[in-house]
């Protein structure tokens, strides 16, 4: 993939996302609420322990970490479920109708949840690991991990038998010579976050859906390229000036 592509990612995803605005809207607004109220736990739970020393403080502390964390992690399930429907759109596969109930898609199939749980288990394992040696080797190993998830939830549909780890070892291999790809087209989407955070998360209603929908473009287009016959597919070995991608 070249400069292009990511181009015509981010304009597909804009366009698709201004004309549709209101459904993107309410099939991103409740992971995006969850996210923004267990951060506010979370960091008003930061606050108070600054200020508390006694165990009945520590006690209702812990408490508030647990809550603020379990509203983090319930709308991580509501973004999963709103990017799998992002990917079927792109695919031409879902309608643009009933964007609240299309959210909770993580839930349509329990192969689907548990996949998310023990994918996601194993990538904070691994990722810690590479970590111990350095920040960047565990920054891009989550790179090379990171559509794991939406090739398991694929090859759930498919009847194929492909377990976590396994799906994190095809990510692994699609994303050789793809991740600084990724990367850049992430950098480019900062002037878009800033946005969001000098209008108090108001931009975000579009930003948000924006960004995951430019991502979900990759990835649908990475599977194409993977499936295409040998020697008609981007050589995964290398990135597209020749050089050698880790």
């Amino acid at each position: 993939m070249d400069s292009q592509d990511r181009i015509n990612f981010k304009l597909g995803a804009k366009s698709q996302i201004l004309d549709h605005i209101g459904f993107y809207i309410l099939l991103s607004i409740l992971w995006i609420a969850l996210n923004w109220i267990g951060g506010m736990v979370y960091e008003r739970s930061v606050n108070i322990f600054t200020q508390t020393l006694s165990n009945n403080g520590s006690t209702v502390i812990s408490g508030f970490f647990s809550f603020g964390w379990l509203l983090i992690i319930a709308g991580s399930m509501m973004r999963a479920g709103t990017r799998l429907t992002m990917i079927d759109i792109d695919r031409g596969t879902a309608e643009l109708d009933n964007p609240i109930q299309r959210s909770f898609k993580l839930f349509d199939n329990g192969r689907y949840f548990l996949g998310w749980i023990f994918i996601g288990i194993l990538i904070a394992i691994f990722t810690f690991l590479w970590s111990l040696l350095l920040v960047v080797p565990g920054f891009i190993k989550s790179y090379s991990y990171s559509q794991a998830f939406f090739l398991y939830r694929d090859a759930v549909d498919k009847g194929e038998d492909l377990s976590p780890l396994q799906a994190i070892t095809k990510s692994r291999q699609l994303m050789d010579g793809n991740k600084a790809f990724l990367f850049i087209m992430d950098l480019s989407f900062i002037g878009w976050f800033l946005l969001s955070m000098i209008t108090f998360g108001l931009a975000g209603l579009f930003v948000q859906p924006y960004y995951d929908m430019a991502r979900m473009k990759f990835f649908n287009q990475l599977v194409v390229r993977y499936d295409e016959p040998q020697g008609t597919a981007v050589d995964d070995d290398h990135d597209n000036n020749g050089n050698g991608v880790d």
